[in-house]
């Protein structure tokens, strides 16, 4: 398997922004991703998978790791009776396709989320009700230590979270799914994808939502534009006018002028709310936002 060196993530990424990978490889079999962890763990490199690029704000400095991006079989999926077996690279439009295409109901939420099936796993992804937690059986998870299946309650899954470990790899998910008419799964679909057009700036740069939505009877989102955030921009980045829980590349946007809007975002909502917002972005390459409060 060829591990390719000072490869862009920016490229890669939803937003937009990141600068290169130290190493970066494309396994397209368990038996090769198995070999690119080992070599990692050798190597005394951190890991982690790049998916679509959904959910990520990858720093300008670049990553010192092994950015791995799942093809080939641990990006397949399939429908096996009520099951939808698939890889974890398998991106989630494609396993809502197999999903109507077998008649199986219960992954229509996914067609708001623009990643994989592994990476929703990863971070218990879910909108318009739904999450993973809800029809995942178990996921094979990869390390350098070798390969074992887990259930959801051995994954940890928790609102928007999960227990595993940054060098924890899912290579395959089983989701239980239930009969369901094509073409009622294919009206709910595009209910929710209007839905979706309308609330969110689904035709900008975004990384998908910077915070959790926090236990307080506004979202994230409402909470933002009643502080008046709406529209606010550093250099290249931009709180989004559509959505004020979204960060736009409205430029040559940097990791570190999206980090101070979230700074800022989090200072704004401390203290008009008194409410500590917890970033659902994940980061990459050592980027950190100060305490809530504090500005960069």
């Amino acid at each position: 398997m060829k591990i390719e060196e000072g490869v862009s993530l920016a490229r890669l990424t939803t937003v937009g922004i990141g600068g290169p990978a130290r190493h970066f490889a494309r396994p397209a079999t368990l038996s090769e991703l198995e070999e690119a962890l080992r070599w990692a763990a050798g190597e005394g490199l951190g890991v982690f998978t790049i998916g679509l690029g959904s959910n990520l704000l990858i720093a300008d400095e670049g990553v010192e790791a092994l950015v791995l991006r799942l093809e080939g079989e641990l990006a397949k999926v399939e429908a096996e009776g009520e099951l939808l077996v698939a890889g974890g690279g398998a991106a989630n439009a494609v396993g809502l396709h197999r999903a109507r295409a077998a008649g199986l109901g219960g992954f229509e939420f996914a067609c708001a989320i623009p990643g994989t099936i592994g990476g929703g796993v990863r971070m218990n992804a879910g909108a318009y009700g739904g999450d993973w937690k809800q029809i995942l059986v178990r996921a094979l998870v990869v390390s350098a230590r070798g390969s074992e299946w887990r259930t959801p309650r051995e994954l940890g899954l928790e609102y928007r979270q999960s227990d595993l470990g940054p060098a924890e790899v899912v290579a395959g998910v089983e989701l239980r799914l239930a009969p369901h008419p094509p073409q009622e799964i294919k009206r709910v679909v595009a209910e929710l994808q209007t839905q979706r057009k309308a609330a969110q700036p689904t035709n900008k740069r975004t990384f998908g939502s910077v915070f959790k939505n926090p236990d307080h009877e506004l979202s994230a989102g409402r909470m933002l534009e009643a502080c008046g955030l709406k529209g606010h921009r550093i250099g290249g980045a931009q709180i989004s006018p559509r959505h004020g829980n979204f960060i736009e590349n409205a430029g040559e946007g940097r990791a570190a002028e999206a980090l101070a809007l979230m700074a800022e975002a989090r200072r704004r909502a401390l203290e008009e709310f008194g409410v500590e917002l917890e970033r659902e972005v994940k980061f990459v390459g050592g980027l950190d936002l100060p305490p809530a409060g504090q500005t960069l």
